[in-house]
């Protein structure tokens, strides 16, 4: 508890942020390491704080990881989480685009929307290609509310699956490869969870207003989306595990396969068991 805090500058800990030397007396405590403020964002504006978390600066993700509560971290884990879930029910995302592609599933709801022609002929495996019959949208499906409702609810768990895979798969990856005693609780890890998760904002105006655009549109805005995911991801990750950059990357993407993989496979065998 002594060293319970961070330097937002160089990640050392420390004791105290502020000392106070009256009832209207307050000096921000500087770090022993790097001499700098501990924490400058205390005297910031919280609109400052969220630019800035917004541009990536890995001294305000200290300062909400660290040195703050941060209590608010399950209400939008769930709420970033029924978004993704939204996304892929509505079939309008870079998974729906991959899932739609590759499985080469054409029909009315996916022609204009995700589907992408290939250039090139292949054939998945058999395994594959009876989970890709699962993801496709028969016409009696689309007009019954009941099983679009019960859809939502299937895509919601199989969507919670693959997160718990990813948080895990993290964890598991980030704790072989640094060896080191440094130990970091399961709460710290989904409150940066829910920090990074932000970047799925970003697919709101494709999700609200983007209904007219072309599925290479749709493909151009939630890659670069994916990709500003994928660096928030790592700075936050850095931050939390102070790691290898080498080791991070390794684990952001493997982490990201396991967890769309899951999905994938999660779908198709929910809906079956459930019919």
């Amino acid at each position: 508890m002594e060293n319970r805090y961070k330097c937002v500058n160089c990640g050392a800990a420390a004791g105290a942020l502020y000392r106070t030397y009256g009832p209207s007396v307050l000096k921000l405590t500087k770090c022993d390491t790097c001499k700098g403020l501990v924490d400058k964002y205390i005297e910031y504006d919280s609109v400052i704080v969220m630019i800035d978390l917004v541009l990536m600066s890995k001294a305000a993700q200290r300062h909400i990881i660290y040195n703050t509560d941060f209590k608010i971290y399950w209400k939008l884990f769930i709420i970033l989480m029924m978004l993704e879930t939204y996304g892929v029910w509505k079939n309008d995302s870079l998974f729906n685009i991959v899932v739609t592609t590759v499985c080469d599933i054409r029909n009315k709801y996916t022609l204009n929307t995700t589907h992408i022609s290939l250039p090139i002929d292949f054939s998945l495996p058999e395994s594959y290609q009876s989970k890709c019959r699962g993801w496709e949208i028969e016409d009696r499906d689309a007009v019954d509310l009941f099983i679009w409702e019960k859809n939502f609810y299937i895509q919601f768990i199989s969507t919670f699956i693959g997160i718990v895979i990813f948080i895990v798969s993290v964890h598991v990856t980030m704790s072989i490869l640094r060896k080191s005693n440094y130990e970091v609780s399961i709460k710290r890890i989904i409150q940066c969870f829910s920090l990074s998760q932000t970047s799925l904002l970003l697919t709101l105006p494709m999700l609200v207003w983007g209904h007219t655009d072309t599925p290479h549109t749709r493909l151009l805005h939630y890659t670069l989306v994916f990709g500003y995911s994928l660096v928030l991801y790592y700075n936050v990750f850095y931050v939390l595990y102070q790691g290898p950059k080498i080791f991070i990357v390794v684990a952001l993407l493997m982490s990201n396969c396991l967890k769309y993989l899951a999905t994938f496979h999660a779908t198709p065998m929910i809906r079956q068991l459930l019919k």
